[in-house]
């Protein structure tokens, strides 16, 4: 994450230097490539910062840009930025004049190139915080080995499968699980899925799920690498540090019903205690106006805010949640709402989500609370009675 902040703070310095030459780095569009290219290679921090803004023009001009530019790139971290600006523009359909788009599912926000490389991909968080995870090579023989992982951010890898398949299979089960379950995939970096699948086997412990104990021997056919850590490719997308912290009482629980964040709800196990309060309160022979009950139950829920979104181990979990949907969101050229969230994240990963809460929250956890009382309502109604009515 250091590394993370000093490239952050050279592209700063370099869009002032850019600035204060009188460059549009903000709002910039085709007009501004140009001049954009011919200040690249002048100092280290302006051609950071001239990559980066390049890949905020939806343009083939800026496109064509960053593929010259990447030859003539000596640095190692601007060559990275390029790559990171390319990736940016195939997520919104940009290729290469003179070349033919690779072929994608219709809105699953794909890019299914032909790259003769490792590739990874990384679908939305459904319900309780499960990811597929695919990590796909091109075989010698032809066809692609495909590792296809279900991974739980907190019960670790429940299922793996690893086959030879053709990239024609490959976009047509991408394209059933967008239709058939509302999940969509996102390509990510190969090493930060890869890293996913390998963190996920570390947390297994008894009664591994099925195909999990073939991971090592499958992961062979991928790669010999040694798995690294890397920040989420979120951060590849959005600079974090033009995300106004500001905004978070202004995050609308509405958030909730986009497809990316619809099936979120907090696992029972850790609502527990909340909803024994809640029981409490219910049961007491205390008599509550209704602006009484109201209040008490705001105040568990904001209790519960504090508590499961800032513990210890419960932070990290809802962080990465957040973070993927972001760039589920961001892919889709929902850019304002993933920085919405994103800004959610950051508020955890600071441990700190202000005076007046955050109401993505608070409202997550509402539907949570609500979905699993009526779920005890629901069995306590079907479980059977020992009295025998006459």
């Amino acid at each position: 994450m250091a590394k993370q902040n000093a490239r952050q703070k050279t592209i700063r310095s370099g869009l002032e230097a850019l600035r204060s030459q009188g460059l549009e780095t903000e709002s910039p569009d085709a007009t501004m490539v140009e001049p954009l290219v011919r200040r690249f290679g002048t100092e280290p921090g302006e051609s950071l910062a001239v990559a980066y803004v390049l890949g905020r023009i939806r343009d083939v001009a800026s496109v064509e840009a960053l593929k010259s530019l990447e030859s003539r790139a000596g640095n190692k971290e601007v060559r990275r930025e390029i790559r990171r600006s390319l990736f940016k523009l195939a997520q919104g359909g940009l290729e290469p004049a003179g070349t033919e788009a690779p072929p994608r599912p219709e809105d699953a926000g794909a890019n299914f190139s032909l790259a003769p490389e490792i590739e990874g991909f990384l679908s939305s968080v459904t319900g309780g915080g499960s990811r597929m995870v695919i990590v796909t090579r091109p075989q010698p023989g032809g066809g692609l080995m495909a590792m296809q992982a279900a991974v739980n951010d907190r019960r670790g890898l429940e299922r793996l499968g690893g086959n030879v398949i053709r990239r024609k299979e490959l976009r047509q089960m991408m394209e059933d699980m967008k239709a058939q379950l509302g999940v969509s995939m996102t390509p990510v970096p190969w090493e930060y899925a890869d890293w996913l699948v390998h963190e996920a086997y570390q947390k297994v412990t008894d009664a591994p799920g099925e195909g999990v104990a073939d991971y090592p021997r499958i992961r062979t056919y991928l790669t010999a690498a040694k798995p690294a850590q890397r920040a989420h490719p979120v951060f590849d997308l959005v600079d974090e540090d033009g995300i106004d912290s500001a905004a978070l009482s202004e995050t609308s629980e509405k958030l909730l019903e986009e497809p990316e964040l619809r099936t979120w709800f907090v696992e029972k196990d850790l609502l527990e205690p909340y909803l024994e309060r809640l029981e409490e309160t219910e049961q007491s022979r205390i008599v509550l106006n209704p602006m009484q009950k109201e209040e008490r139950f705001r105040s568990i829920v904001r209790e519960a805010v504090q508590g499961i979104f800032l513990g210890e181990e419960t932070a990290p979990v809802f962080k990465g949640r957040l973070e993927d949907a972001a760039l589920h969101l961001h892919v889709s050229g929902q850019e304002e709402k993933a920085r919405t969230v994103l800004a959610v994240a950051l508020a955890i990963r600071r441990g700190d989500l202000g005076s007046l809460g955050v109401p993505l929250l608070e409202a997550l956890v509402m539907r949570s609370l609500g979905l699993h009382k009526a779920q005890e309502k629901q069995e306590a109604e079907e479980e059977p009675s020992l009295i025998v009515k006459p």
